[in-house]
């Protein structure tokens, strides 16, 4: 039993959120983000490079990220024992959510999807922008192998301009196989969640909290897992733009340090591996 870390990176950029520019202006800059990209590879080496790196997709760049610099560079974290999953934004920005519009989500979901694994890239992984889910969408993950869900942020709840965004309210804090019925609650579907990692009044995602609350969160799981004597599985959750800045990385580089205190960073094949050898 132990205390399982996934680092995460959501592939997102800082104009994505400018929701007052033109399409075109919100567009990614290519060489700025293949810089950050990497320095995404530099940073996952203190944690024996097991990065996780959310490919994103969106009405306003559905491709961006197949280019073949970025496809070199996906293959460069699978060599070095890390992975790439499926970051969809498919939304109307800060307008109406769309993640439970199937037809939309599938042909999101699918056309990432398939595209990777055209070129022998196989992401099993999937989070939500916004850490958007809908248990409608299980089955869309089921058919496009996709067996891990990292958009879990358990307690979370956000409606924008009335819209349901996300609702993660009484949801486990460790690792599940999500229901069919309700994504908020442990089923018999072939999806298992991820969540976030909360506990002692801490959260692992970096960008908004301070390194006392990740300190505090990596202690109490594993305290946790000492006292309920079962693995804990959760991740930590970085952006690509925050590699940016200087004091942004160094902030991710303690946080890391300071989760590897208590616990093992794995990739997310390393995780599934671990939970199809417990009993769920």
């Amino acid at each position: 039993m132990g205390l399982y870390y996934i680092f995460t990176v959501d592939g997102d950029w800082d104009e994505y959120f400018y929701s007052k520019l033109s399409n075109s202006a919100r567009q990614p800059n290519k060489k700025t983000l293949l810089a950050m990209v990497k320095r995404e590879i530099r940073v996952a080496a203190s944690i024996n490079n097991r990065l996780l790196h959310f490919i994103h997709t969106s009405p306003v760049t559905p491709d961006f990220f197949l280019q073949p610099e970025f496809i070199s560079l996906w293959r460069e974290m699978k060599a070095r024992g890390g992975n790439v999953g499926i970051h969809c934004h498919t939304e109307d920005l800060f307008h109406e959510g769309r993640f439970s519009d199937l037809e939309k989500m599938k042909k999101s979901i699918s056309s990432l999807t398939e595209s990777l694994v055209s070129k022998e890239i196989n992401p099993i992984s999937y989070r939500g922008g916004y850490m958007a889910f809908c248990e409608k969408n299980i089955p869309i993950l089921e058919e496009n192998g996709l067996l891990l869900d990292f958009s879990c942020d358990p307690g979370r709840y956000l409606r924008l301009e009335g819209e349901l965004i996300a609702d993660w309210r009484g949801a486990p804090e460790t690792h599940y196989r999500m229901s069919y019925e309700d994504h908020r609650k442990p089923g018999n579907s072939k999806v298992i969640e991820i969540p976030l990692g909360k506990a002692g009044g801490g959260t692992l995602y970096i960008e908004t909290t301070s390194l006392l609350s990740i300190w505090k969160a990596a202690l109490a799981l594993a305290k946790k897992v000492k006292e309920e004597k079962r693995d804990i599985i959760v991740s930590v959750l970085s952006h690509t733009y925050e590699f940016a800045s200087f004091w942004k990385r160094l902030k991710i580089k303690l946080a890391l340090f300071i989760c590897k205190k208590y616990g093992i960073f794995v990739s997310d094949e390393e995780a599934l591996e671990i939970i199809n050898q417990q009993k769920m």
